[in-house]
């Protein structure tokens, strides 16, 4: 004879479990969490309280993981579009994006690091200039801050 169904009370639990074991594999944003529990069947007003719980206890939170985010694309030499998009294809809100961008790019030109992500690249031909400025696209730099940087290479724009 089976017991009675589950109850609201253990899908909370059970949502709650799912979310820390997922936050603890990796970063989320809401949008992502929501994503989730709605794949897995979870009522939304339980989503909904669950996310609400994880977000006051500081486990999400999309300013600082946009914050996060950004910064890192930075350092690893993106360009502020591949950052936005990627960064937007996490499911963060658009707001949050573009103030972690505007922080963490704001002191920079965007040829110069487009120049920093050439790296040590010989460029000693057209073909070799054409490769590097669609690298430089791929990375998320605009047309005009790749030819600058690509043209600048090896006289060091800055």
């Amino acid at each position: 004879m089976s017991g009675p169904g589950p109850t609201p009370a253990s899908d909370a639990a059970a949502a709650r479990a799912f979310v820390v074991n997922s936050l603890a594999a990796r970063a989320q944003s809401v949008g992502e969490i929501e994503r989730k529990l709605a794949a897995r069947d979870v009522v939304p007003d339980v989503a909904k309280t669950v996310i609400e719980e994880a977000a006051r206890l500081g486990y999400l939170d999309d300013t600082e993981l946009a914050g996060q985010l950004a910064r890192g694309f930075r350092a690893r030499r993106y360009g502020r579009r591949r950052a936005a998009v990627a960064m937007r294809r996490r499911l963060l809100d658009a707001a949050a994006v573009d103030a972690a961008l505007d922080q963490a790019y704001a002191d920079a030109d965007e040829a110069d690091l487009a120049l920093d992500a050439l790296g040590a690249r010989v460029l000693t031909d057209a073909g070799d200039r054409r490769r590097a400025v669609a690298f430089l696209r791929r990375r998320g730099f605009s047309p005009d801050a790749a030819w600058r940087a690509v043209r600048g290479h090896g006289t060091d724009l800055r």
